[in-house]
């Protein structure tokens, strides 16, 4: 049975630079999942999009909404955030700070340069997440040592061993 982080724990898992999945709800109440860059501050995750997107348009409609963060090496960890989304003007350097965080400061700089208004195809806004349940998964602990080891090593190696 895996581990449940503590909000400490949590919370630094969440300063880390990981892709969330958000899960909006369409109009027909089925669940539409989005692969998006976000930003942990002062317990809200920031997310920007277009104004026309359809995770802004569901968002609108019905704020509940679900985030999934993962840890994409083994042993896995997970924080899941259930709460509401409000759609707001576009946080200045939102773009700027998202762009360097995933990509570093070159790629950052080239990202806003080259692929904003492919990217963009509405004026952009910024999704605020208000979480209001969190529920964390940690495999970690499940992991002996030597797994552990094994893990840390097989990220070196070539993928077929």
């Amino acid at each position: 049975m895996p581990k449940r982080m503590s909000r400490a724990e949590w919370e630094r898992f969440l300063a880390g630079r990981h892709v969330a999945v958000l899960a909006t709800l369409g109009p027909d109440g089925e669940p539409v999942l989005t692969p998006i860059w976000y930003l942990y501050r002062d317990g809200l995750l920031f997310m920007r999009t277009g104004q026309e997107s359809v995770k802004a348009r569901n968002a609108s409609r019905d704020p509940r909404v679900t985030v999934c963060i993962q840890d994409e090496h083994a042993p896995y960890r997970s924080v899941t955030l259930y709460g509401r989304a409000s759609v707001e003007a576009a946080e200045e350097g939102l773009s700027a700070t998202l762009s360097r965080r995933y990509l570093g400061a070159v790629g950052g700089a080239a990202y806003l340069r080259m692929a904003g208004e492919a990217v963009e195809q509405s004026a952009e806004v910024t999704l605020v997440v208000r979480p209001e349940r969190v529920v964390t998964q940690d495999f970690a602990a499940e992991t002996p040592l030597v797994g552990r080891l094994w893990l840390l090593a097989k990220r070196l190696l070539p993928p077929w061993l």
